[in-house]
């Protein structure tokens, strides 16, 4: 069996590409998805395939960024040093956020007035920034706790630090590197279920997320297992994927502060992320175990993720806002939004990003493909 440090992750470089763009497919059905008038502006029409869509995809999508997130970040850290790696979060997620954020401002909130008035009026504003670049903005606070937590863990403090190692194991153990992962789901269930499994204002439950990213890397009998059984894992999804349409179907429209989340916010948020571990499981040791070639187009895809990230928002929101005035189904419009927004991310990524230094700002340096 290869070394960890020398093992190159194929499919996991590809499954963060194409997950990327499942995010214009995300972002593309809201418009058509009953029940979230107050959140994002919405078609005359709807439709409930579109909306079946959306909840599958939003229930791993997020969670699997995150795992694979730590996991690569393991990987930079062990072929590299933990400085090698701050000096690239510092330059590939705060400049960033710092490039980004004014150009969010600029283009965001006048589209959303579009889509909620019909009427096209340009102006600038801040108004709940930063929540379109959240992932980025989870990352820095995972840098900057490192930063603090990484020369504490190296003092030698006695018993403190060898009670501390053995706890940081034992919890690894248990939490992060069981193949029926148990544990996991019901922590993540404690620390979720306030917000109904969901992580944008969750900083340490995505964390732990990232975390199990972290923890699988170098755990190569983890990896073979998943590559191994991965069609357990997907077989395991099947049911609780369809309890999970059957209770946002009947929790649909309920806010946050409706007393009748007392009786279903526990069963509603453990159907929401038991997906979101089991699923990830399954689609890693998928890729891992499918994908074990160089692969020019999964190469491109990969590379343009964090371009596309940065810059669908905008595009496909203004151009599903821009199709309210037809009266084409639902579905017809959802996959011409789709289409168009992936064409023109991936055609300003390949021509006026690739090979420039905002490529290299956002990828590092580009090396020629090797099949």
């Amino acid at each position: 069996m290869e070394a960890p440090n020398t093992v190159r992750y194929h499919g996991l470089d590809a499954l963060r590409g194409l997950a990327m763009l499942l995010g214009i497919v995300l972002h593309a059905a809201l418009p058509y998805m009953p029940g979230l008038e107050f959140f994002w502006p919405a078609d005359k029409d709807s439709s409930h395939a579109i909306w079946f869509l959306e909840v599958f995809i939003h229930s791993w999508r997020m969670p699997l960024f995150f795992i694979v997130s730590g996991f690569f970040t393991h990987l930079v850290i062990s072929r590299r040093s933990w400085k090698s790696w701050w000096k690239n979060r510092a330059l590939r997620i705060g400049l960033p956020i710092v490039i980004f954020t004014p150009i969010i401002g600029l283009t965001l909130p006048w589209i959303f007035d579009f889509g909620w008035k019909g009427e096209m009026k340009f102006f600038y504003s801040n108004e709940n920034q930063p929540w379109h670049l959240w992932f980025l903005w989870h990352l820095l606070i995972f840098t900057i706790g490192s930063l603090l937590f990484v020369p504490v863990s190296r003092l030698k403090l006695g018993f403190i630090s060898t009670a501390s190692s053995k706890i940081t194991k034992l919890f690894a153990k248990f939490v992060f590197q069981s193949r029926f992962p148990i544990v996991f789901i019901l922590l993540m269930v404690i620390l979720t279920i306030e917000s109904g499994a969901e992580l944008i204002l969750n900083p340490v439950a995505t964390a732990l997320y990232f975390g199990l990213g972290f923890s699988l890397y170098g755990n190569q009998n983890l990896i073979q297992s998943l590559k191994n059984n991965w069609v357990y894992y997907l077989l395991s999804c099947i049911p609780i994927f369809v309890i999970l349409m059957i209770f946002t179907r009947m929790t649909l429209g309920w806010g946050w502060k409706d007393p009748r989340w007392e009786d279903w916010g526990l069963p509603v948020t453990i159907v929401k992320v038991a997906p979101g571990i089991l699923f990830s499981y399954a689609l890693i040791g998928l890729t891992e175990s499918k994908l074990t070639r160089p692969n020019a187009i999964m190469k491109f895809v990969s590379d343009s993720a964090y371009w596309v990230y940065l810059i669908h928002l905008p595009i496909v929101a203004f151009i599903t806002f821009y199709m309210f005035r037809f009266s084409w189904p639902a579905e017809i419009k959802f996959i011409l939004s789709i289409v168009l927004t992936t064409v023109i991310c991936l055609v300003t990524y390949k021509y006026l990003v690739r090979s420039t230094y905002i490529g290299t700002l956002l990828n590092g340096r580009r090396y020629p493909f090797k099949p």
